[in-house]
């Protein structure tokens, strides 16, 4: 198992959570007003839900791009993201990366890479462990994909600083997540949240990329998405999840009492450049454990008539 440490850290800043909230449309009060964020026992205002996932840094893209194989962003197909929650992320927090390459395997037409990520702050320990599952395309025939995104894509530096390096021996992952804030929630199982409707243009891909660093040009030039076998250009992974993480805590008081939520990614949303996409969401409560005052919610993502999440849950604490 190859395992990987990044020296340099992300420093979480107050009008960087609102800038990430505002990219992945999540009005919840705990992300934008201080005085919100502390009436719910918040020192500082609240990062959204995928927030730490989402902000690369030149380190930690220096660690992933060593753990992929070396493989350029544009050959990389966003499967599967699940998000372990162990305490919430707040304004000020300084975040690091450990990562551990779980599987690196071939299948038809490249490779599956699966890399487990824990994201911690020096004062407060672990606060999330990341599961990513990624399908790396090969071969000759990604050519002409890897030059179109070249010509286009921000020029990378090398900054002034240790980025990213290889460590020996185990590291260690968290095994459960630590107790989440507790949520009064007066629901039951087969309980159905009402449907919302979100709107994707090619502004907010824009808008997307430069917040959280993800400058992948199939999400914003047309010339590279065509070279990749695309029909439009596509919305981030994790921006589609970022929107499910809003509408999932927009009837929850307190956004940190999510303990875990996954995604697995069915089809990639098209933006074309004459009109937005409207994304429908909706969840279900799927079960309640009364034993240990928890609940699954499963959530649907619809887009163009199709589903754009095979499997999404999530799961909350109960008071």
């Amino acid at each position: 198992m190859e395992q990987y440490r990044c020296d340099d850290y992300y420093e979480v800043g107050r009008e960087k959570i609102r800038e990430f909230a505002r990219a992945v449309q999540d009005v919840h009060p705990a992300h934008w007003d201080d005085a919100a964020a502390a009436a719910l026992g918040h020192p500082t205002l609240l990062a959204p839900l995928t927030f730490a996932s989402s902000v690369a840094t030149f380190a930690q893209r220096a660690m992933f791009r060593e753990a992929t194989g070396g493989y350029e962003p544009s050959r990389l197909l966003h499967v599967e993201q699940e998000l372990l929650f162990y305490r919430p992320i707040r304004a000020g927090a300084r975040l690091s990366w450990d990562l551990a390459v779980d599987s690196h395997r071939a299948v038809d037409g490249g490779d599956l890479i699966v890399v487990t990520t824990v994201i911690s702050d020096p004062d407060t320990g672990p606060v999330q462990t990341v599961h990513t599952t990624l399908s790396g395309r090969a071969g000759n025939d990604v050519t002409d994909i890897i030059d179109a995104a070249r010509r286009v894509s921000i020029q990378e530096i090398s900054p002034p600083i240790q980025s990213a390096r290889q460590v020996p021996g185990p590291l260690t992952f968290p095994k459960q997540p630590d107790a989440a804030s507790p949520h009064r929630l007066e629901i039951t199982a087969g309980h159905r949240f009402p449907r919302r409707t979100y709107r994707l243009g090619r502004g907010d891909l824009v808008n997307y990329a430069g917040v959280s660093g993800d400058n992948n040009p199939i999400h914003w030039n047309d010339t590279v998405s065509h070279a990749a076998g695309l029909d439009d250009v596509v919305a981030h992974g994790m921006l589609t999840m970022g929107l499910g993480a809003g509408y999932l805590t927009s009837w929850l008081d307190d956004p940190s009492c999510v303990s875990e939520y996954t995604v697995r990614f069915a089809r990639p949303v098209t933006i074309n450049s004459r009109h937005p996409t409207e994304l429908e969401f909706s969840g279900m409560v799927r079960s309640i454990n009364q034993r240990d005052r928890t609940a699954v919610i499963a959530l649907t993502a619809r887009a163009g008539g199709h589903d754009i999440f095979g499997h999404a849950r999530a799961e909350i604490r109960l008071m």
